[in-house]
């Protein structure tokens, strides 16, 4: 994230707003990196439970899928949105 970025909290009111099981995790690291970063992350993160990976494209979706890196069963999901 840029240093000048803006948080907008959109479940301010909420009482619960993730469930207690539930954990966000955010790691930066460089573009060229990321499947072999994701790949670490599954391994360590993905034997107890369910991972929910968000990507910004269909075909990210799908080449995240396809990677040899990715060694862990996955689906990917999308509604097939055309982006315009």
């Amino acid at each position: 994230m840029k240093p000048n970025h803006t948080v907008l909290d959109l479940a301010q009111d909420l009482t619960k707003r993730t469930g207690s099981n539930i954990s966000h995790l955010a790691i930066e690291c460089p573009f060229a990196q990321r499947l072999e970063a994701l790949s670490k992350i599954l391994h360590v993160y993905g034997g107890n439970g369910r991972i929910i990976v968000f990507c910004s494209t269909k075909a990210d979706a799908n080449s995240l899928l396809l990677s040899d890196k990715i060694t862990h069963d996955c689906e990917a999901m999308h509604g097939d949105i055309a982006q315009n």
